[in-house]
């Protein structure tokens, strides 16, 4: 299964490893299609994730647990 998203991250969020995360804690393989992200500054990343559905919904509960933003498109 693949899902789209679009992940708004709050500027204290940015240096955290959360795509790391989804890799290594959910199984989940995200593709990054566009990104705008920098230091101290809030961000956005347009990616689509793959995996089980239920890795995939695990995965985004987690960004939302970390207050990043999440739209699915």
């Amino acid at each position: 299964m693949v899902k789209k998203l679009r992940l708004d991250i709050p500027s204290e969020k940015v240096s955290e490893p959360f795509v790391y995360r989804m890799v290594t804690e959910y199984d989940l393989r995200p593709n990054i299609l566009e990104a705008n992200i920098g230091p101290q500054r809030n961000g956005s990343i347009v990616l689509e994730l793959e995996g089980k559905p239920q890795d995939i919904e695990s995965g985004i509960l987690f960004l939302r647990e970390a207050d990043i933003d999440v739209e699915e498109l």
